[in-house]
């Protein structure tokens, strides 16, 4: 930065060429009040002429280069802003001054220097407020007043977010620019400093150029406020031409604007979610107080919040720990699904569970819906991670909205079972307990473990000391239809090693697993054992295909 200079404000003698009297006449005034050595306002050569008088403290030089304030033993040196940037200094020798009298001479020396630092405004600048505002009232986009800032001050503009990613920006097409000249990612610390103290009281600063740390260039830039909280930044680049001080208050002006429309987006995407999460409740729980809403209304509020209902859903129960809130932890679950469900699903809070809504393709097979049983344990890892627990209940297919609150009473019954019976399974499917839900309740879960027991425990055993595989047997027998040659196949050895390990059971547990009672009977010990023990729940085949074969071939 060039030289500060030094010019005697008070002396009888005709004031030095270059000095602003008003500043003249502050410092003396400053300096008389307060008792003071020296008093003295300096800026470099290139920003207007310096007042004061005596040679120039080390504190102040430093004060000057450094753009900060400065304090030693001998001399205090505060930094002036003038709309937003560091436009000079306060050296006041010596330097132990505080309190009131501090902040007044501070605050009367900014106002004297905007004064004699304000520049006119260039005719295209004078009327750019009243441009940017009249755009904003006919429905300009941000990226139309971005766009328009850009053009009339003939400079990068750059929309940023509060993480200063930028959302949009525009340079003239002179510049030739394919991207911003954007803020480093990884701000000098003095630069993320001044950004973090902006706000309402302090809308902008001009952050300078530190190379070594990526900052290449100044950046005048205005915070975005919104509900008290920064909502990001306006950023004014300089490129081609310096910054002027005229620019600073049409950036705040602009950013005010901007303010305004991130504030009307974020009420009216708070308005649009709270509309969808009651329709999503009505549609999930039935309507709710009030005059019902008929099946039309509601698929018709339903289309117009974005739900789209035209598919068959499934209703996904993911329980929530006692310790943890489902209305809290909603949103982050249902991102955390988006990678594998195509996109973050709607989802509803309910007093102990968050619940899906997933939609199948209009023509949805058995296939279909393991691939989405697949999808929900690929994700169960970053779902527990907010609700505390690990595991999904899903519904069977519903085709039409009556569909729905019955599925979501049958997920909770079924999720009361699980949990009853240990809770550590991952992914359950509704539909294929069926035949448990029947004969087991949460009250009856010691009955139904003392069940599984004492109809796999002598099998289990028996592996355990003669090596053998007849509870691995009796559930890929009961996967593949009670059909001795599919069972065969899928446990890769000849059919009649199978006939044998049958036979093996019969003899150690008396079962006859040609009866189809006995094949229901070890099915439903195999889900309870399944459910208790955290493996996958389902078999492929149900118990109506077991009852269709009937017995082993």
């Amino acid at each position: 930065m060039p030289s500060p200079t030094a010019v005697d404000p008070v002396a009888p003698a005709a004031p030095t060429p270059g000095a602003d009297p008003v500043l003249s006449f502050l410092v003396g005034a400053v300096r008389d009040r307060l008792r003071l050595a020296r008093c003295a306002v300096l800026l470099g050569e290139d920003g207007g002429a310096s007042a004061g008088d005596g040679d120039v403290s080390p504190a102040a030089r430093a004060a000057l280069r450094d753009r900060v304030t400065v304090r030693d033993a001998g001399a205090l040196a505060v930094a002036l802003r003038v709309g937003g940037e560091v436009r000079g200094v306060l050296e006041l020798v010596p330097g132990p001054v505080d309190g009131p009298d501090l902040a007044g001479a501070v605050a009367l020396a900014e106002a004297a220097l905007g004064r004699c630092a304000r520049p006119s405004l260039p005719d295209p600048l004078r009327s750019l407020p009243a441009r940017l505002s009249r755009a904003v009232l006919g429905g300009a986009e941000p990226d139309d007043v971005v766009a328009l800032l850009a053009e009339l001050l003939g400079r990068p503009v750059a929309l940023l977010g509060p993480d200063l990613r930028v959302r949009t920006w525009a340079a003239p097409p002179v510049l030739h620019l394919v991207e911003p000249p954007a803020l480093p990612a990884a701000l000098p610390a003095a630069a993320a400093g001044e950004l973090d103290a902006l706000g309402p009281d302090r809308p902008s600063t001009v952050l300078l150029p530190r190379p070594l740390s990526g900052l290449t260039r100044r950046h005048l830039v205005a915070v975005l406020v919104a509900e008290g909280a920064t909502a990001g930044y306006l950023d004014l680049i300089e490129m081609g031409r310096p910054l002027a001080p005229a620019e600073t208050p049409l950036a705040e002006h602009a950013a005010t604007l901007l303010s305004l429309q991130v504030l009307g987006e974020t009420r009216r995407l708070r308005a649009a979610a709270l509309a969808r999460d009651d329709v999503l409740a009505d549609l999930l729980l039935g309507s709710r107080g009030g005059s019902p809403r008929s099946l039309d209304d509601l698929r018709r509020l339903a289309a117009h919040v974005g739900l789209d209902l035209t598919r068959p859903q499934l209703v996904v129960r993911l329980p929530v720990a006692p310790h943890r809130s489902p209305a809290a932890c909603r949103d982050a679950v249902a991102d955390a699904l988006a990678p594998v469900l195509d996109g973050p699903p709607p989802a509803h809070a309910g007093p102990d569970d968050v619940v899906l809504l997933v939609a199948l393709p209009a023509d949805a097979d058995p296939s279909a819906l393991r691939r989405v049983h697949a999808a929900l344990r690929t994700g169960l890892d970053a779902v527990a991670r907010h609700t505390g627990v690990r595991r999904a209940v899903v519904s069977g297919v519903c085709h039409d909205l009556p569909d729905l609150p019955p599925a979501l009473a049958e997920t909770r019954e079924v999720d009361r079972i699980v949990d009853a019976l240990g809770g550590r399974a991952d992914v359950v499917a509704v539909t294929e307990l069926s035949t448990l839900r029947l004969v087991v309740n949460g009250d009856r879960a010691d009955v139904a473990l003392r069940f599984a027991e004492q109809c796999l425990g002598p099998l289990r055993r028996s592996d355990e000391t003669g090596g053998g595989d007849l509870v691995e047997t009796l559930r890929r027998y009961l996967d593949c239809g009670a059909q001795v040659r599919a069972t065969a196949k899928a446990l890769g050895v000849h059919e009649n090693t199978v006939r044998y390990r049958l036979g093996r059971i019969e003899h150690v547990t008396g079962m006859d697993v040609r009866r189809f009672d006995t094949l229901l009977a070890a099915q439903l010990a195999f889900q309870v054992e399944g459910l208790g023990a955290g493996l996958e729940t389902s078999t492929t085949a149900a118990a109506d295909a077991v009852a269709a074969r009937g017995a082993r071939s």
